[in-house]
């Protein structure tokens, strides 16, 4: 049981923790060669946009505004800051450590289950008893 939470707890860490969500340097590359599933955006105005299945088409961002599924045009001219959920070399370390640490605990656990020196020892109190 414990061993079943310790691996979903560390399938977790290692699926969310090696992403973070920070600027793109180029939107106009990073889009069409990573194709994120959503995109934040803000433009001039200082509006603020999350667009899901983003796409360059020309010299805009297109893409439909979460939540509502309303298609939405941002030039990129406009767009001041754009954002997308990229993978964190220094998390995905990390998280490396993190789950070699646990998984050679969880080893080590197993590997000495029942090796303690109470566990082979007998209990003769109840002899001595009836010996009296």
């Amino acid at each position: 049981m414990v061993v079943r939470r310790i691996s979903a707890a560390a399938a977790i860490l290692a699926t969310t923790a090696c992403y973070t969500v920070r600027p793109v340097a180029n939107a106009r590359e990073f889009i069409s060669a990573e194709q994120p599933k959503r995109v934040w955006v803000v433009n001039n105005q200082n509006e603020s946009y999350v667009l899901t299945s983003p796409r360059v088409e020309g010299d805009n961002i297109v893409g439909n505004i979460q939540g509502s599924g309303t298609a939405m045009t941002i030039p990129l001219q406009s767009a001041q800051l754009v954002e997308a959920r990229q993978r964190d070399r220094s998390k995905t370390v990390v998280a490396g450590v993190v789950l070699g640490v646990v998984a050679g605990g969880v080893a080590f656990l197993v590997a000495n289950a029942g090796n303690s020196e109470g566990d082979s020892q007998t209990y003769t109190g109840m002899e001595m008893l009836r010996a009296q």
